[in-house]
């Protein structure tokens, strides 16, 4: 492996500087998970709802996320994990971003289907299950190793809370949550947001009767971290053929600028 530094751009959907316990966790987390040499920089969208269990918000709220990750590729990111299980506009990045970028949904459901046979995604509201996550299951194929999705309701700020304080009530809604997975033939459970996830990490919540609670954070970062080596020493990188073509550079900057996006935007170029 290279002693090349690897910095990775954490980006969040939300407006994260409203939740410095999430932000400040994560953080934390990235030093246990990531090799010496590797930094996380968490970075979240300016402003925004925190109501993206409906698709239009998220559409809207999709703008300042393709900025930053764009701006990360030019400001000397090596990667990029999403921290947002929704997936965000994520084959539209690829399609344009040469770095590696990683998501919490596709990463954690692949790598639930080496854990068991499997897998199911328990979440704090209906919606987001009915509304993203089953879509997500059959976007990647897993329709047959996927057991029903499971949900609870719990508000955002409920969860900022569970993770600076105490979690019981919310670690005991996960827990009823995997047991109806688990009778439903889930083996491996993942939680469908990465607040959730760190309240369940922070308080060591590994599995619920046996079956694997995935750390899809921790798995996440190591994932990016490993797909920067793999594109350093074996060439590895996005498939340019087919799906992901690349527009030309002069038409992407020209594009870019026309819409007043990337490092565009804050200039407003275009408009």
């Amino acid at each position: 492996m290279s002693d090349q530094p690897t910095r990775i751009l954490w980006q969040s959907s939300t407006a994260i500087h409203r939740f410095p316990a999430y932000a400040k966790e994560i953080e934390a987390h990235g030093a246990r998970v990531l090799s010496p040499g590797s930094s996380l920089l968490v970075r979240g969208v300016s402003e925004g709802t925190n109501e993206l269990h409906y698709r239009a918000f998220d559409f809207m709220n999709n703008t300042q996320l393709f900025d930053s990750v764009v701006n990360a590729e030019r400001d000397g990111c090596d990667a990029v994990a999403v921290g947002c299980f929704l997936d965000p506009i994520l084959d539209e990045l690829r399609e344009i971003v040469d770095i590696p970028i990683m998501s919490l949904a596709e990463t954690g459901m692949h790598l639930a289907c080496m854990l068991g046979k499997r897998f199911s995604v328990l979440t704090y509201t209906a919606s987001l299950n009915e509304k993203f996550y089953a879509e997500l299951v059959h976007k990647y194929g897993l329709q047959e190793r996927a057991a029903p999705l499971v949900s609870f309701e719990l508000p955002l700020e409920e969860l900022e809370a569970a993770l600076a304080g105490d979690a019981t009530d919310c670690l005991n809604r996960v827990r009823e949550a995997g047991r109806k997975a688990i009778a439903g033939g889930a083996e491996v459970l993942l939680l469908g947001c990465g607040l959730l996830n760190l309240v369940a990490v922070r308080n060591k919540l590994t599995n619920v009767d046996g079956a694997t609670l995935l750390d899809v954070s921790g798995a996440l970062m190591k994932m990016t971290e490993a797909m920067v080596v793999l594109r350093r020493v074996s060439g590895v990188s996005i498939s340019r053929s087919g799906f992901y073509a690349k527009p030309k550079p002069e038409l992407l900057d020209k594009t870019l600028r026309l819409y007043a996006r990337g490092p565009y935007a804050a200039q407003g170029t275009g408009r």
